[in-house]
């Protein structure tokens, strides 16, 4: 029987080959037959297990499907899963959106810690190198039980690669480099990953540089030059959207007869300007440093013991407008913070009625300084202390899960913190205990289908911008307005799928619904001071409902085919009115052929692909929706097609590892478009057509 080997995420990732199919002819008594390699998700379970089988919605990428997606940003990357898209600034940001939620109301991760990056803003990207994780995983639907406050919609857990360690007596040294090129805006990445292990120790390390000139649109006419309001005032070369990134991290792992110890240590700094709608720049400065110690120790009767002590440290800088990177630091937004974090968990076999689970505790604590002439947000202090147990049981053909969680939350405005004047005395505070939790359950239809409902609480606390905020924010050319009195969002979350993971078609099609009460967000309220909208913090009780479908049919040993679909919906209940940036409904197919192999080459294949995006209409009064009445751009989009084409090869490199060489081309026939949350559209086309050329070389194996 002739075999093909690939791996594919238990029928919850579609959209590109994974490991590429050996592509060789038949003959006709052969049978063609596909082995799919297992998958364990980490993220959002009560015990790592198999995708199919756990209640929560889980999609994963590892291995050629993350190195295959992997892109400059984090949203980007992500962006073909199902429910999941990515508000952009041209081809900055790559900030993911899942089921709709955004910014502070999911939770981004690094190896199972929350990573604060401000979060609130439209244009704060993910401090998070794509090219340094080890695997990604997405949990979708409330994710609080484990992750806490900020995961309303789900969580993103980019986990850095797993210390490796060898049998006794033997050793391994091996290295990747990753060059690309991007012809949009003459970017350049330069990457390097290393590992070396033994039988007892096991060292990492990654780097990856990455710089742009400035993003090139369509040479379509602006309207100035058409007559037409919705026209663009920019297009063809946007001035002041350069950037420069240098991003690296170090790992070190021993394995003792009492478990396996870590210590992991990241950074990661972005220089970058912002084209604003008045045609002036604003520069930007950006700096994340993590440490984080781990440990996993396994005891009697099935037990282990997880401690996690984090330290993150962000710097935030901004210039008012007109001033450039090139102008250097002028004080106006200096935001800087540290945050502490000490969790434990307890993970499980048999306990009781159960037959594993987690058992945890975690507290974090955020001190933050506002050094800037603006307040962006205040200086302040956020802790939060919680108790959570997330249990599994099989029952015959069901897996049932449930979990309870308890948190006391606790955000201080402090004045003495504060450069710049705030709108209160002191310190004033605010305290939120909240329960959440969430009841699942799983039914195998047959060994290779399964029907999974999920049923979570989740809840979110405002946070200090939210809160306090009062003044310029140059990214979005508005004045924004905190309100001291918001309450904590909670949701109610439930959503109901279908997963099928067959040797020849995997997939899923998914429906959910997630009631918001208390949903937090910034509305237009038509006044303007010093010719900026006031943008001000309101609350209203929100429902989003949508339908996730996604399928991988491997239609012959040589042809693969996949396609996507996402509905989302959401309403604000008082006004009735759509929530502010929703994605736009999106259609994404793909064919994949794999070449036979010929000579040195190896894993030969093409792929084409098709973007579809409905028209979407902005919902009155959010974010960027000004531009609906200016004389020129717009905040609604139309609908848009593009095509794409990516292909490949391999060859044997040094110590017989597969070198790679990938061209992909976004965008091919260079279609004017404008992405709904693409933060530019408002005044330029979204990015032209870009053509990426990528050399992957290993050493060492």
């Amino acid at each position: 029987m002739h075999k093909v080997h690939r791996t594919f995420l238990a029928g919850l990732l579609v959209g590109s080959p994974a490991t590429p199919l050996l592509a060789q002819p038949m003959n006709d008594d052969q049978e063609f037959s596909i082995e799919l390699d297992a998958i364990e998700v980490t993220a959002g379970v009560p015990v790592p297990g198999d995708p199919l089988l756990q209640a929560a919605n889980i999609a994963v990428l590892s291995g050629e499907d993350l190195r295959r997606r992997q892109r400059f940003t984090l949203g980007e990357t992500l962006e073909a899963l199902p429910g999941v898209a990515s508000i952009t600034a041209g081809n900055m940001v790559g900030k993911p959106v899942i089921r709709g939620l955004s910014g502070n109301q999911i939770q981004v991760l690094s190896n199972g810690i929350g990573v604060d990056y401000q979060q609130y803003g439209e244009r704060h990207p993910p401090n998070i190198d794509p090219f340094l994780a080890g695997r990604i995983e997405v949990v979708r639907g409330a994710s609080s039980l484990l992750y806490g406050s900020g995961a309303l919609g789900g969580a993103i857990d980019v986990q850095a690669p797993a210390f490796v360690f060898m049998p006794k007596g033997e050793s391994e040294a091996v290295a990747d480099t990753l060059f690309v090129y991007h012809s949009n805006n003459g970017q350049w990445d330069t990457g390097a990953k290393a590992r070396a292990s033994s039988d007892q120790f096991s060292l990492d390390a990654g780097i990856m540089g990455r710089s742009a000139g400035n993003l090139t649109t369509p040479n379509a006419a602006t309207a100035a030059e058409s007559g037409n309001p919705s026209d663009p005032k920019f297009t063809g070369e946007l001035p002041f959207t350069n950037f420069d990134q240098l991003n690296a991290q170090f790992g070190a792992g021993v394995l003792t007869d009492l478990g396996e110890f870590g210590v992991r240590y990241n950074q990661w700094n972005n220089e970058n300007n912002f084209l604003l709608p008045t045609g002036q720049g604003i520069g930007l400065w950006l700096n994340n440093d993590q440490l984080q110690l781990t440990g996993a120790m396994p005891l009697a009767s099935g037990w282990e013991l997880k401690p996690t002590l984090s330290w993150q440290h962000n710097l935030r800088r901004a210039n008012s407008p007109g001033q450039l990177l090139s102008a250097g630091f002028d004080g106006t937004i200096h935001l800087e913070f540290d945050r502490y974090v000490a969790r434990l968990e307890a993970v499980h076999g048999a306990l009781g009625p159960f037959d594993g689970g987690t058992l945890g505790v975690e507290y974090s604590n955020k001190i933050q300084y506002s050094r800037g002439t603006t307040v962006l947000a205040p200086g302040g202090e956020v802790s939060n202390l919680a108790l959570f147990a997330f249990e599994s049981k099989d029952i015959g053909d069901w897996t049932l899960q449930a979990g309870l969680r308890h948190d006391w939350h606790s955000v201080t405005g402090d004045a003495g913190k504060t450069r710049a004047p705030v709108n209160f005395v002191g310190r004033d505070s605010h305290d939120y205990s909240v329960f959440t939790g969430s009841l699942g359950a799983v039914y195998r239809l047959t060994d290779q289908v399964a029907i999974a409902s999920n049923l979570g609480r989740g809840f979110r606390a405002p946070s200090l911008f939210e809160l306090y905020a009062d003044g310029v924010h140059g990214g979005v050319a508005a004045i924004q307005e905190g309100d001291p009195n918001l309450e904590p969002e909670t949701s109610i979350n439930v959503d109901l799928g279908l997963r099928w993971n067959t040797p020849r078609l995997q997939g899923s099609a998914t429906v959910y619904r997630n009631a918001i009460s208390d949903y937090i967000y910034l509305q237009d309220t038509g006044r303007s001071r010093n010719g900026l909208p006031i943008f001000a913090y309101q609350q209203d009780d929100a429902l989003l409902t949508g339908l996730e479908l996604e399928a991988n049919w491997q239609l012959t040993e040589q042809l693969e085919l996949s396609g996507t679909l996402d509905l989302v919906r959401g309403t604000n209940d008082r006004t009735d009115e759509d929530l502010p940036l929703l994605p736009a409904d999106s259609l994404r197919l793909e064919a994949t052929y794999w070449f036979a192999e010929r000579g040195p080459i190896r894993e030969p294949y093409l792929t084409l692909g098709l973007r579809h995006a409905a028209a979407k209409d902005a919902a009155p009064g959010e974010p960027f929706s000004q531009f609906d009445q200016l004389p020129f751009g717009t905040a609604s989009t139309e609908a848009y097609t593009l095509a794409d084409l990516d292909l490949g090869f391999a060859f044997r490199a040094f110590g017989n590892r597969l070198a790679r060489v990938d061209l992909t081309v976004r965008n091919l026939f260079d279609t004017e478009y404008r992405d709904f949350l693409d933060t530019y559209k408002g005044y330029a086309l979204s990015p032209g057509r870009d053509i990426r050329l990528s050399l992957s070389v290993p050493f060492g194996g």
